[in-house]
């Protein structure tokens, strides 16, 4: 889950209050009051070893309990890391209230250290019904059978999942089978573009569908050349920055499984066709100075003010851009495009995955909330929050500039037939903690990407072990 539009390199997320209000920080990424959206916040890099509160502290006052009700009604308790409140989240929970006569109680909202807190709620005996989930702690968690199986309920209702987007509907399949979470949405990576600096310059626009006709990995290298104007600081293009780009890049050059081997043991990363991807989107700064350099990426938020700015010509980034570039560009006209086509052209996609633990008391209607959030009906009322493309294809396919930028948003729905994902492992987190601060030497052009991975396998291999 991504800060808006970055998925930050940095590895440690910090929490700190300024007159009563309670701030996430999240280096290179944003400083935003809990009280706002924070559906975009990638929680991969909350540290393992933070300190936890216990079951019962957490829960005081939270209002409910396993087994909520209310005047006889059937309940089931939900647990966030944002607030529901004002949400298209909240609209979607009542009017399954509505439909179903099932009362959802929701318990506050847990803004700080919510994987430490997550994990001692599921440890003790009164887990919520429903509950966010880290998406790299899904196999953990499923391994360690800590979270209920939804296969059953699926065919049970004998449930189209066609209805689904493939790829991600997907990502909860673990090896045995089981299917042990549930995933609303999905937030594709695209190339957010300047329009007007395009013009100026005489390049042509990208493609307005999903094509990599004239816009291969020369096209777009070619492109940031021409965009790019050293007299007025003006950067062709941005990669490197959303750590989306190491699975998509890669994939897109010819890798069969990206960062991670499928089984999740091995770290393919610093294999020869990776290695390359990694170091051309490199080059675009050491070599081609088309891209900015790793030392100005560092402050809060730079890349998404870089582009409202005219700075940054072309950049890779998250659907959950779009609700900040809608309100901060002014003055020029801005698109998206997929990216661009070598061997692939398929794009990573960060979800936003929810669970049942196997210890909380009503599963069944938890399953029926679930199953509902990610119907047509239910995705279409998450569809206005703007921050997640639904799992749902026919509510995605409702994505619609309606009047606003980007005029080609529907590119995002149709993500849904290029998507590609990392594979999971034991100690996903673990294992990052270990090789992007070491890419960092390379992002400053010290040192070569193959020089670099190769230095810190047997480590992160280590790692993957759990």
């Amino acid at each position: 889950m991504c800060a808006p539009g970055v998925d930050h390199a940095k590895r440690r997320v910090y929490t700190y209050s300024v007159s009563g209000s309670v701030y996430v920080f999240i280096p290179r990424g944003w400083e935003i009051p809990v009280q706002t959206n924070l559906s975009n916040l990638n929680r991969r890099r909350f540290l393992a070893g933070l300190t936890g509160l216990t079951a019962a502290g957490l829960l005081a006052g939270c209002g409910g309990n396993g087994n909520a009700s209310s005047g006889g009604k059937k309940g089931l308790t939900f647990l966030n890391w944002e607030q529901v409140k004002g949400n298209p989240l909240e609209q979607a929970i009542q009017a399954f209230e509505k439909d179903s006569g099932t009362q959802v109680t929701i318990q506050p909202a847990v803004t700080q250290e919510y994987d430490t807190k997550m994990r001692t709620l599921i440890a003790g005996g009164s887990p919520p019904d429903v509950m966010r989930i880290n998406d790299d702690f899904v196999r953990g968690f499923s391994q360690q059978g800590a979270l209920l199986d939804l296969k059953p309920y699926i065919e049970k209702d004998k449930l189209d999942t066609s209805q689904y987007a493939k790829e991600t509907f997907e990502f909860p399949l673990q090896p045995d089978g089981s299917h042990t979470a549930w995933v609303l949405g999905y937030q594709p990576r695209l190339i957010f573009y300047n329009a007007d600096l395009f013009k100026q310059a005489g390049v042509p626009l990208p493609p307005t569908t999903w094509s990599s006709q004239g816009w291969t990995w020369s096209d777009f290298e070619a492109a940031a050349k021409k965009l790019t104007d050293p007299a007025k600081k003006q950067y062709g293009a941005l990669v490197y920055l959303d750590t989306g780009y190491e699975q998509t890049f890669t994939v897109n050059h010819g890798s069969e499984t990206g960062i991670f081997s499928k089984d999740g043991t091995q770290f393919t990363l610093p294999g020869s066709k990776e290695v390359e991807a990694l170091q051309w989107a490199t080059d675009l700064t050491c070599k081609d100075k088309v891209q900015p350099p790793w030392s100005m990426l560092q402050q809060d938020n730079v890349q998404n003010q870089m582009f409202a700015q005219g700075k940054i010509a072309m950049m890779f980034a998250t659907f959950g851009t779009v609700p900040y570039l809608r309100s901060a560009v002014k003055d020029f006209t801005w698109d998206v495009a997929p990216p661009p086509g070598d061997v692939e052209q398929r794009t990573e996609s960060s979800v936003i995955v929810f669970c049942v633990p196997k210890k909380a008391k009503n599963p069944d209607q938890a399953w029926e909330l679930l199953k509902y959030l990610a119907s047509e009906d239910g995705g279409k009322l998450l569809l206005q929050g703007g921050a997640f493309t639904p799992i749902n294809l026919k509510a995605a396919a409702e994505l619609a500039p309606n009047g606003k930028a980007p005029e080609h948003i529907g590119l995002f729905a149709e993500a849904a037939k290029h998507l590609t994902a990392t594979n999971q492992t034991k100690n996903t987190i673990g294992a990052r903690e270990l090789y992007r601060p070491a890419l960092d030497t390379a992002y400053n052009c010290e040192k070569p990407v193959g020089d670099v991975l190769q230095g810190v396998k047997s480590q992160v291999e280590n790692a993957l072990k759990g």
